[in-house]
């Protein structure tokens, strides 16, 4: 039976080598203080219900419906915390913004609104049936897999109006909104060259103030975070193109190989890049 999740174990489950995490969610889970995470999150209740504490604005999340939410919006479960039991998901979002879905969600999503779609009787076994693909480990089925978390997202999107309908509460939250346009403006623009001084300028905060805040409220500097994001970016890359590991370097941001050998091996523990495009797609050649 899956227990509670904390912060930090819910941080750790981020760092999967097959970039993406399916889990059940236990009643009783819960986030003590506000975190991000580079991912895109998808939340689906059983039963029950929650609310989170989302970028300073306070969002009921209701069962049956599939939710979806940017981590890099400071957010936290408000009390009593999560009630009933679900399935969480976390995808790169790397892999979100090459699925060149409506501009209405993504917009939505990096604005730092949560979306939720319809009810849909049809997304409880889809989500089951995503769990046990990813249990398999069978590159075939992963394939499927993520050709199927690609298909529900332009599904979603295809409902989601550019002009949010939904009026959520205020909450005042230090910092959650510095923090929210200084991620935004990261996703944006994480394949570029990109310095503390252009973020601090874009923020306009002064760059020690902004490595200070950020790391208090995200739990990583903007580095640790930036660098999360080129490699997920990276790995989605090597997973549904053929191009050269110099050519994945560069398209995801690093400046030259060797920076981005040595981010892969930090966060992809065990694995070089043509390792990681041969364990899952074992047919694809080097």
């Amino acid at each position: 039976m899956p227990r509670p999740v904390s912060v930090r174990r819910l941080a750790d489950r981020h760092e999967q080598a097959h970039g993406f995490r399916l889990w059940y969610m236990t009643d009783g889970g819960r986030m003590e203080t506000p975190h991000t995470h580079p991912d895109i999150e998808i939340n689906y209740l059983f039963s029950g219900g929650f609310s989170y504490l989302h970028g300073g604005t306070v969002v009921p999340v209701e069962p049956g419906r599939f939710t979806v939410l940017w981590g890099g919006v400071p957010h936290q479960t408000l009390d009593p915390g999560i009630v009933g039991r679900g399935i969480w998901c976390t995808l790169p979002l790397g892999w979100f913004l090459q699925w060149r879905l409506p501009h209405a969600l993504s917009d939505r999503l990096l604005r730092g609104e949560i979306v939720t779609g319809p009810a849909d009787a049809a997304d409880r076994p889809l989500l089951e049936r995503w769990l046990a693909d990813a249990a398999s480990g069978e590159p075939a089925r992963l394939q499927v897999l993520h050709l199927e978390m690609e298909a529900r997202f332009h599904r979603l999107a295809l409902g989601t109006p550019t002009a949010s309908r939904r009026h959520h509460r205020p909450a005042g939250a230090a910092g959650a909104g510095q923090i929210a346009r200084v991620t935004h403006f990261i996703a944006q623009h994480y394949r570029e060259p990109l310095t503390i001084q252009v973020i601090a300028d874009y923020a306009r905060l002064h760059p020690k103030y902004l490595m200070r805040v950020f790391k208090k409220q995200c739990g990583a500097s903007i580095w640790e975070y930036l660098t999360r994001l080129r490699v997920s970016h990276a790995q989605r890359l090597l997973i549904t193109t053929d191009l050269k590991v110099l050519d994945v370097a560069m398209e995801s941001g690093f400046a030259s190989v060797a920076p981005f050998y040595a981010a892969f091996a930090a966060h992809t523990p065990g694995l070089r890049p043509l390792d990681y495009r041969r364990q899952h797609r074992p047919a694809a050649g080097a």
